[in-house]
């Protein structure tokens, strides 16, 4: 057993890293792009011999036995993890998944509940809008597919359970306001969302923050914005734009926690990388490539007259 005084200074070895990659992060565009992809070529190696010697640990009942202890190492589990030999299970990556997205679903009036998971089938109950046959249902359904089956390595098809038989309410809509009283709704509708009446909008009385204009992100960058006051050693939200396509999170890296914003996009491929330490991500969808049990803390972006607006959970 490798003693405290025999292992090697790990920290000073993570510090090494870090300087080799600041100094990267001052050559050109194309230099540094020459330096990441070596870096991941790098990786890629290490994966392929460390998965080589997993098997044939576990081939072994002796070996598997040492495996199992070398997991419990802190340093041995991170390692698995960087290279996705190790992964969470899929009710946990499941659950985190349906923790994006409900926040979207609720917005529409709909949720959604995991019932359970076994691969490669999961089955959800869903409730409100997303229980119905409109278009708008079906479109909040695949919202819900598509988060689950990205999020879960071996999830294919998603089932959705019946609810049971709810008690028929009439809709206080349908038996009318007294004169003036619809009016008067309205307004305060405009007044609280700051754009219009329109149901569909996101707005501040709905948990909504009003974000960065469309036009200010750059298509194909991390833009990084502040919550106006908000204190400087608070993270931002790093909004990710491909196209029309508009993602936001946490403005913090999962491996240390450093900035996304000087962060290098692949549009092609939908890939971000962070400019510190080589950590990919699908940027859409904030799930970490190099670390398949992590993502980034994502916050629910919706684009609406020109506007990016954001659900911060402040």
């Amino acid at each position: 057993m490798t003693t405290t005084e025999e292992r090697p200074d790990l920290d000073a070895a993570a510090r090494r890293v870090d300087t080799m990659l600041e100094r990267a992060s001052l050559l050109d565009e194309r230099s540094q792009q020459v330096a990441l992809d070596l870096k991941a070529a790098v990786e890629e190696f290490h994966r392929d011999a460390i998965v080589r010697v997993v098997r044939k640990l576990k081939d072994d009942p002796r070996g598997k036995e040492l495996l199992f202890e070398l997991v419990d190492d802190p340093v041995v589990y991170a390692l698995f993890v960087m290279h996705g030999i190790v992964r969470a299970d899929p009710v946990t990556l499941a659950n985190r998944a349906l923790e994006d997205v409900r926040p979207y679903l609720e917005s529409h009036g709909g949720g959604v509940e995991l019932v359970g998971v076994e691969l490669p089938v999961a089955r959800v109950r869903l409730s409100g809008t997303c229980n119905g046959c409109s278009a708008s249902s079906t479109t909040l359904r695949e919202v819900v597919e598509r988060a689950l089956v990205a999020a879960v390595h071996g999830l294919h098809q998603v089932e959705v359970v019946p609810n049971d038989p709810e008690p028929t309410m009439v809709p206080l809509t349908s038996v009318g306001l007294r004169p003036g009283l619809e009016s008067l709704r309205d307004t305060r509708s405009a007044d609280m969302s700051g754009t219009s009446s329109d149901p569909g909008a996101p707005s501040v009385a709905t948990g909504w923050t009003r974000g960065p204009e469309l036009a200010d992100v750059t298509d194909g960058k991390v833009t990084l914005w502040r919550v106006p006051g908000s204190p400087q050693d608070e993270p931002g939200v790093a909004v990710v734009r491909i196209g029309e396509q508009v993602s936001a999170y946490k403005d913090a890296c999962v491996h240390l926690g450093y900035s996304l914003e000087r962060g290098l996009i692949d549009p092609e491929g939908g890939i971000l990388t962070c400019p510190w330490h080589g950590m990919k991500y699908q940027a859409m969808t904030g799930e970490c490539i190099s670390a398949v049990d992590r993502r980034l803390e994502v916050y629910p972006a919706s684009v609406h007259g020109g506007t990016v607006w954001l659900r911060l959970g402040r």
